[in-house]
């Protein structure tokens, strides 16, 4: 994995890449709690503040998490952009089959939602309104209108399109 700091030349993620290894850890830790300790555990760390890890055991961290988590080629946006992680499908021969599948490789936040707060979160990230949400899950647009408040309160959101941002932050959808 490359990286890049602002103003500087694309550099290769070592163990001495303290600079990116040590927030990744922490957000890592703070957002999938679930993969952080897997991760953990195979690679056997003894963790008891993120501060006492060695660099080498944050490297093992980050670097399986980003090897599984994010693609080689693409070009198109950073892979971690201001916080927001946009995670991609990886080429993995034990893709279905793995027992790390959504813990270490696209893993869910601490944030839970209902079926039905799915179901118009996805549509209102794809870009729909909601009167086409309503129309396209054969609901009532107050009761869309009503799950997009409940999630604008459970994300603690002002602006509807934040909801976006936060879901995007948590993998949430």
């Amino acid at each position: 994995m490359y990286y890049t700091l602002d103003g500087q030349q694309e550099k290769r993620l070592t163990k001495f890449s303290r600079e990116v290894t040590q927030p990744l850890t922490e957000l890592i830790r703070e957002r999938y709690p679930q993969c952080f300790e897997r991760l953990i555990k195979i690679h056997k760390v003894i963790f008891k503040r993120s501060n006492n890890m060695n660099d080498e055991d944050k490297f093992k961290i980050v670097d399986r998490f980003v090897r599984c988590n994010f693609g080689e080629n693409d070009l198109l946006t950073q892979d971690i952009e201001n916080g927001i992680m946009h995670f991609e499908e990886v080429k993995c021969p034990m893709r279905g089959i793995c027992p790390d599948e959504n813990v270490i490789c696209k893993p869910k936040g601490l944030l839970k939602l209902t079926r039905a707060q799915k179901e118009v979160a996805n549509l209102y990230v794809e870009g729909y309104s909601f009167t086409e949400i309503a129309e396209i899950l054969g609901k009532n647009p107050s009761t869309v209108k009503s799950l997009l408040y409940k999630l604008k309160m459970k994300l603690n959101v002002k602006k509807s399109r934040n909801i976006i941002k936060v879901l995007k932050l948590e993998n949430a959808i």
